[in-house]
Order: C-alpha cells, then sequence, then structure tokens
C-alpha cells in the first residue's frame, strides 16, 4: 500500500516542490509525494531547480498548483499533509479530516543575508534531514506517521 505526503507552502515554488522531489526520490515506493500552495506563484523558482539539479534530483513536472486540486474528488488523498511554512495548517486543517495526519514542520526562514540560492541550499539541507527523520529514508514508518506536530 502506497502512502500518500502532501507538503503545502505558501507558494509551490520553493520548499514545497523540493520536499515532494526529495521525498519521492528516496522513496522505495511506499511513499508517493505531492506538492501544492495557498497562493501558488507562476512558476518554480529557480534557485529551487537549480538545488535539486545539483543534488541529482530531477525537477520536470514540477509546476506550482493550488492545494485545492487535493481536495477534488478524483485527486489522489492525502494520507500525510505537511504544512512547510506558518498558516499552512490553519488554512488547510480542515479541509481533510478522518484518518489524514497533519504535521507542521514550519521551517525557519532562511538567513536574509543570504542569497536566494543559498536559501534554497539551507531549505533543501533542512528538508532532507526532516524527510530522513521522520519518513524513515523513504520507508513507511508508521510510528512516524501516528507523531503529529
Amino acid at each position: 500500500m502506497t502512502t500518500t505526503i502532501l507538503f503545502v507552502c505558501n507558494d509551490n515554488a520553493g520548499l514545497s516542490p523540493m520536499a515532494e522531489a526529495c521525498l519521492n526520490a528516496v522513496s522505495d515506493g511506499s511513499l508517493r509525494a505531492f506538492s501544492a500552495g495557498l497562493a501558488p506563484a507562476s512558476h518554480l523558482a529557480p534557485a529551487t531547480a537549480r538545488v535539486l539539479a545539483e543534488n541529482g534530483i530531477p525537477c520536470g513536472g514540477l509546476v506550482p498548483k493550488p492545494w485545492e486540486l487535493f481536495a477534488l474528488p478524483h485527486a489522489p488523498s492525502p494520507d500525510v499533509v505537511v504544512a512547510l511554512t506558518p498558516g499552512v495548517a490553519a488554512a488547510t486543517g480542515r479541509i481533510w479530516g478522518g484518518p489524514t495526519r497533519h504535521m507542521c514542520w514550519s521551517l525557519a526562514p532562511g538567513r536574509e543575508a543570504a542569497s536566494p540560492i543559498q536559501q534554497a541550499r539551507d531549505a533543501f539541507a533542512t528538508l532532507r534531514r526532516e524527510i530522513g527523520m521522520r519518513f524513515a529514508g523513504g520507508g513507511t514508518d508508521r510510528r512516524v506517521l501516528r507523531r503529529s506536530a
């Protein structure tokens, strides 16, 4: 059985597509990641594409999309929704009830003085670490999935 993870951030141009691509790259097939945003940007952030490429992770097919797509009847129903920025959990928390688990990672903003590419690198490192800890390197660790924060 495949567990579906939906990563949500504000614009779906940086954090959530990086998380989607990272988890899909390390998954053993038991996890499938998607991403969305509260107010999607018009395109993927260039720094996001660059950082994924630097890490050997393809970014083809990553396009910003609204979270409402995943509330439609034909959409993949998320087993876990991960809010990556403040406000996301409040905006999406009541949409998926029942067995859907909710996590709030609320990543700290990047260093103000850092360039966009360095901010993206820092965010990627944090996401990779969180994914490794929470999703056991891409496998389904039900104990971790139950610990919603």
